[in-house]
């Protein structure tokens, strides 16, 4: 990963480097520092380093809001660096994104030419880069000008500083005024251009070791300038003194080293009485304060120790994801979610230790790529699965759309009961494609399972008018049973079995009616003592007339074949129970269990007679001659 800037860790480094070095040495003013203000300035930049950031593990919108963090938080001209790292990275993420989407959009159904970028993220990294390009031209275009005037007053200061040893002194008073006012004047002349800065301090610090060579060369001047470092020496002490107790350890370490700088331009020299000891009071001051940078290491030490542990959970979690052998459209739906999850929460955890950010970047970029590759070849093999599912459901919809009118209403209902069902089983289709192909589908199932519902209507109301036909005609039949008179009762009872027969169904929880019908006729039949073969010979009539009254040659020939088939099933049924007496030779006629299989036996076998007497004449009957 590109560096930033200086880490927070760097930082520190740096700010005690540069202390070390004026503790180790007790040089002459260095010739790059610049007035007070000046030196105030740098501190304060430093004060706010640009920590190092893991912009590569940044979504879209974390960079937008680091930029604009950046902008709001830092000198503009500070954050040149990050912002072309960040703009580099932005631009590669939104070109990947945007060809990741594009592909999604595809693979579900839509048109390359219809697709649409997405460029409200990319607009509003714009919008933000160009005010940073124009807030950045107009500062460097102040800059040049405030530059021009603090050179000008720079170079009269240094003339001014130039009379105050070249010219006649009119008092020690009055120089020593107009040295301080000097000096003050320096440090509030702020920035130059770094063009002319080299040589303006050269001359500057020049004329100033000039100005305190005069001093040594008049003991009542040099006395009174000691006196004057020395109180200057005194208030950077107690500043000092303050740093040890500065919440910030970065604050404290950044204006220590301010301190030592301003000590050697303020502060020197001193009177030998106090020139050591005021130094080593300093000095173990500035060693006091540089210890409390090993907490600030231990607490980034351990916070980025956690977020390693943090992130490799993170990335084991994405590798059991990757490893699980389901790869179907549920595994993603429900991974979709927890996978966008884990990336966010790795995007959220702080910085590791240096010595293992690349790995970590790398392993989760790594397994990252992995999933999506796994994730756009199963969508891709979906895509024309998804097509062989569009024209299985189109098949459907013509057989629905084709058989919506049926009037053969079981045979309609069995048929739409099963293309639902198969329509259930089939996967997904293109979802352009799929709440159109689901509506026509349904509209047309519900077209033809409506006009059902109304023809159960109208056959309910038929069935009620046919209950309350047989209730009069049981009505009649009970009279006909409390009569006593049995001329032509045999007939009677044959009429009633063909009206009461030809009436029709009635609704289920009426069925009863059928068997108190039957119930009355076996009374009538006992009470006038009707012989059997002749009731016998009646109800197979009745049968018949059944069948006669049949005005469909299909059904006719289908209710022929079905009495056919019963006759066979029970000879086969009958050669079956008389195999099985084999088991009864030894058996006492008596028996109970060869009673009932001989019982068994004969009332099949009076059951095939009857049928087959039926069946003989129904072989001579067409139902189309009635």
């Amino acid at each position: 990963m590109k560096k930033i800037m200086g880490t927070e860790l760097d930082s520190l480094q740096n700010a005690e480097d540069n202390v070390s070095k004026d503790l180790n040495s007790n040089t002459s003013t260095n010739e790059n520092l610049d007035n007070l203000n000046y030196v105030r300035e740098s501190n304060n930049d430093k004060e706010c380093t640009i920590s190092e950031e893991e912009y590569e593990t940044f979504p879209l919108e974390k960079l937008i809001e680091k930029f604009q963090e950046l902008i709001n938080k830092f000198p503009i001209h500070k954050i040149g660096e990050p912002v072309n790292i960040i703009k580099e990275i932005f631009l590669k993420k939104y070109e990947e994104e945007e060809k990741d989407r594009k592909e999604k959009f595809i693979l579900a159904g839509g048109d390359e030419l219809n697709y649409q970028p997405n460029t409200i993220l990319k607009s509003r990294f714009n919008s933000i880069y160009n005010d940073y390009k124009t807030t950045l031209n107009s500062f460097y275009k102040d800059q040049e000008k405030i530059e021009q005037v603090n050179l000008d007053k720079r170079l009269e200061i240094i003339e001014n500083l130039k009379d105050l040893y070249t010219q006649p002194i009119e008092s020690i008073g009055t120089f020593f005024r107009k040295f301080k006012s000097i000096k003050e004047e320096w440090h509030n002349a702020g920035r130059i251009s770094k063009l002319k800065a080299g040589d303006t301090f050269k001359t500057y610090f020049h004329h100033l070791e000039n100005v305190h060579e005069f001093i040594r060369m008049n003991k009542e001047l040099e006395e009174l300038n000691y006196a004057h470092n020395l109180e200057q020496r005194n208030a950077i002490i107690n500043r000092a003194k303050e740093l040890i107790t500065e919440p910030s350890i970065q604050k404290a370490l950044n204006e220590l080293q301010y301190l030592h700088k301003l000590w050697k331009e303020q502060a020197e020299p001193v009177s030998e009485e106090f020139r050591e000891s005021t130094w080593i009071e300093f000095k173990e001051i500035t060693q006091i304060i540089h210890n409390r940078k090993s907490e600030l290491f231990e607490k980034l030490k351990l916070e980025q120790e956690s977020n390693l542990k943090i992130k490799q959970s993170i990335i084991k979690e994405l590798e059991k994801i990757n490893s699980n052998d389901s790869n179907n459209l549920t595994f993603w739906n429900n991974n979709a979610k927890k996978i966008e999850e884990l990336r966010e929460n790795f995007f959220s955890t702080g910085r590791v230790p240096k010595e293992y950010s690349t790995e970590i970047w790398q392993q989760f970029k790594k397994i990252i790529q992995e999933i999506n590759h796994k994730k756009n070849i199963f969508y891709r093999n979906l895509k024309k699965v998804q097509q062989e599912n569009l024209l299985k459901k189109n098949e459907l919809l013509e057989i629905a759309m084709a058989n919506k009118d049926i009037e053969d209403w079981e045979t309609g209902l069995n048929l739409f009961k099963k293309i639902q069902e198969d329509w259930k089983k089939i996967g997904h289709v293109p979802r352009k494609n799929s709440d159109q192909i689901w509506n026509d589908f349904r509209e047309n199932c519900n077209y033809f399972f409506e006009r059902y519902k109304q023809r159960n209507i109208k056959v309910n109301e038929e069935w009620i008018e046919n209950l309350e036909k047989k209730k009069l005609l049981l009505n009649e039949l009970n009279e006909l049973n409390n009569n006593t008179d049995s001329e032509n009762i045999l007939s009677k009872i044959n009429d009633f079995s063909i009206k009461w027969n030809s009436i029709g169904k009635v609704p289920k929880e009426n069925i009863n009616i059928n068997s108190e019908f039957n119930k009355t006729i076996k009374s009538i039949i006992k009470k006038f003592d009707i012989e059997k073969n002749k009731v016998d010979e009646m109800f197979l009539n009745i049968k018949i007339e059944e069948y006669k009254n049949i005005n469909n040659s299909k059904q006719f020939d289908d209710n022929l074949k079905s009495l056919k088939k019963e006759i066979q099933d029970l000879e086969q049924e009958v050669v079956q129970l008389e195999n099985n007496l084999s088991f009864f030779l030894n058996a006492k006629t008596d028996n109970p269990l060869l009673k009932n299989v001989l019982g068994n036996i004969n009332s099949k076998k009076d059951k095939i007679k009857e049928l087959k007497l039926v069946y003989t004449k129904l072989l001579h009957t067409n139902p189309e001659d009635n």
